[in-house]
């Protein structure tokens, strides 16, 4: 056997992702099934370096390596079931189940909404239709999901999506099959994004609790804000003097929020890009002036 069929798949199956493991995957806490696939990348390279996938030991190290991985993705995948079920029995919001799960894996903040939030949305496109609004005792809601007619909108985007994918399908198939096939596959996903999202308004109310306000956004913003933080209530932009662009966050529907929550100092709110502070947080509810007449009433 020459001598690159055994050097190249060990640098490349063994060797790399070792490396990879203490480089990389130790330091930083990272789940051991990012490993697994840097193996696979090392025999797709051994298999082309060495001209075949079967050359050399490549066949050995599969039979010894794939018990292996089998082993670490049992491990691993238990793990990941222990922090779900442990995340949902602190929390009833589908959403903190999947952002700390994602955290567990990838370690980063911005990451884990990012992926939580890709996760969330086909949750409540798909599997959220029997349950109820996430709500914690001793709250007041508020629904926001018809303010500003997006509810309205989303309906008839649900009405006129599935013409529309049709007739663009029919359409690019004539040029490309391949073409209307990733034309039909990304509509489908938008349709489904949209459906999610639009869910999530509905399930995911804002609310005001004895000590905090609940601000949210569909699967796209939510901010715990201690009522002790707030400073009072506005109704326009124009009531927002003195606080720059960079400390709003604007929430309200197609970016025309009937309620601006001003704030003594920034808080921290969650995003789909991660944590951000603000000193202005606005949103849209169906009953602004009931919102705010409760968050009066809190802090009397």
């Amino acid at each position: 056997m020459p001598i690159e069929g055994v050097a190249l798949p060990l640098d490349f199956m063994v060797g790399i992702p070792l490396g990879f493991y203490l480089l990389v995957v130790r330091p930083r806490r990272l789940t051991l099934l990012t490993v697994i696939p840097v193996i696979w990348a090392g025999y797709a390279l051994s298999a082309v370096a060495l001209g075949a996938p079967n050359a050399g030991i490549l066949p050995l190290l599969l039979a010894g390596l794939v018990p292996v991985e089998l082993a670490i993705a049992a491990k691993e995948c238990a793990k990941i079931a222990k922090v779900f079920r442990s995340a949902k029995a602190a929390s009833p919001d589908p959403m903190t189940w999947f952002r700390e799960t994602m955290r567990y894996l990838v370690r980063k903040d911005a990451a884990a909404s990012i992926t939580s939030a890709e996760l969330s949305v086909w949750y409540y496109a798909l599997l959220s239709w029997r349950q109820k609004p996430y709500t914690l005792p001793g709250e007041r809601t508020f629904s926001y999901h018809n303010a500003g007619g997006y509810m309205n909108m989303m309906l008839g985007l649900g009405l006129a999506f599935p013409v529309e994918i049709v007739a663009v399908h029919l359409l690019l198939a004539q040029w490309s099959v391949a073409a209307a096939v990733a034309a039909t596959a990304l509509s489908l996903y938008a349709a489904i994004w949209l459906a999610g999202d639009a869910r999530a308004r509905a399930m995911r109310p804002i609310a005001v609790g004895p000590d905090v306000v609940r601000l949210e956004c569909g699967i796209q913003m939510e901010a715990i804000v201690p009522l002790s933080d707030i400073e009072r209530v506005a109704f326009s932009d124009s009531d927002l003097e003195g606080i720059a662009e960079s400390g709003r966050l604007n929430y309200g529907t197609f970016y025309r929020p009937d309620v601006w929550v001003i704030l003594k100092r920034p808080v921290e709110t969650r995003t789909l890009l991660g944590q951000k502070k603000a000193l202005a947080i606005g949103v849209s509810v169906d009953d602004p002036k009931a919102f705010a007449a409760r968050i009066t009433e809190v802090l009397a």
